[in-house]
């Protein structure tokens, strides 16, 4: 039987198009995001809201290992 890992949603930039990544990833991003910016927003919240941007990763000191494109 075929499992699907659950994907969250990245926002396309200028330089890269829309993708996903696992949802590990997501939560990893959000807990870092969470340290600097607090919980206002759930990370089911963001992800329903178009998921995190490349840039707005990078700001918080993390790169995306789990792209892929969408």
């Amino acid at each position: 039987m075929d499992t699907i890992e659950r994907r969250a949603p990245v926002q396309a930039d200028r330089q890269r198009p829309a993708g996903s990544i696992t949802w590990a990833e997501h939560l990893a991003v959000y807990e870092a995001y969470a340290r600097k910016y607090g919980r206002s927003q759930s990370a089911e919240r963001i992800a329903e809201r178009g998921g995190f941007g490349y840039d707005e990763a990078a700001l918080i000191g993390v790169q995306l290992k789990t792209w892929v494109q969408r």
